[in-house]
């Protein structure tokens, strides 16, 4: 089976920090409101900004969950044993200097 390069529909909760990039570059705000079931988002940027986005906009990404997890521990969490991805980056990157 192919694998396919669409990443999973994110679900957004209130509170989550989120990033969205603009053409001028990256704002980070928060999510204030959830519309429509959660296929919309209305997002409160650093700067005092309120815009609603599509959850599914490309450019939005979640930072962090209100609860405290960040998007990549949220992807690893499936995963059925508990590992240390930092000191298995090291690891390897010890056994290439060593070869």
């Amino acid at each position: 089976m192919v694998a396919s390069n669409k990443s999973k529909m994110t679900n957004y909760g209130l509170g989550d920090e989120v990033s969205y990039t603009f053409g001028s570059g990256i704002v980070y705000g928060e999510v204030s409101r959830l519309l429509e079931g959660g296929a919309a988002v209305e997002i409160t940027f650093e700067d005092g900004r309120r815009e609603i986005k599509k959850s599914r906009d490309g450019a939005l990404r979640l930072v962090r969950r209100a609860s405290g997890a960040s998007e990549l521990e949220e992807s690893r969490s499936d995963h059925s044993r508990v590992r240390d991805f930092e000191i298995d980056e090291i690891r390897r990157s010890d056994q290439r200097r060593r070869s």
